[in-house]
């Protein structure tokens, strides 16, 4: 069942909800950006995150799962509105902003070890 997309977007150019795996402890990103090699990967789930780049090896939208972990960059609100969502989100389940439908878009791990 798809989850509602229920965050607090950041008003102004480029609004944004201040979440995403690159503020993750468990993000390993690359050596350097951009990504060209599509090195990034989530070091606690071990599936990569090259869904997340763009065609030039930067990031787009922003991305997380049920098992984020402040590395102190995130937005402090999205955090706790993440605290009070955990039960609603899948495990093993890549989630971004922005769907469409105003639902939250989901990636499952598989896909992404398959891809």
């Amino acid at each position: 069942m798809p989850v509602k997309d229920s965050f607090e977007y950041v008003i102004g150019p480029g609004g944004r909800v201040g979440l995403d795996c690159a503020f993750c402890v468990h993000f390993r990103g690359p050596p350097g950006w951009p990504d060209v090699e599509r090195a990034s990967r989530c070091g606690r789930h071990d599936v990569p995150l090259a869904i997340q780049l763009g065609e030039g090896g930067y990031k787009e939208y922003e991305w997380f799962c049920r098992d984020f972990s402040d590395n102190g960059r995130a937005d402090p609100s999205a955090v706790a509105h993440l605290a009070e969502m955990h039960e609603s989100l899948q495990p093993g389940v890549l989630y971004r902003l922005y769907g469409h439908d105003r639902c939250l878009v989901e990636h499952p791990f598989d896909e992404l070890n398959s891809g």
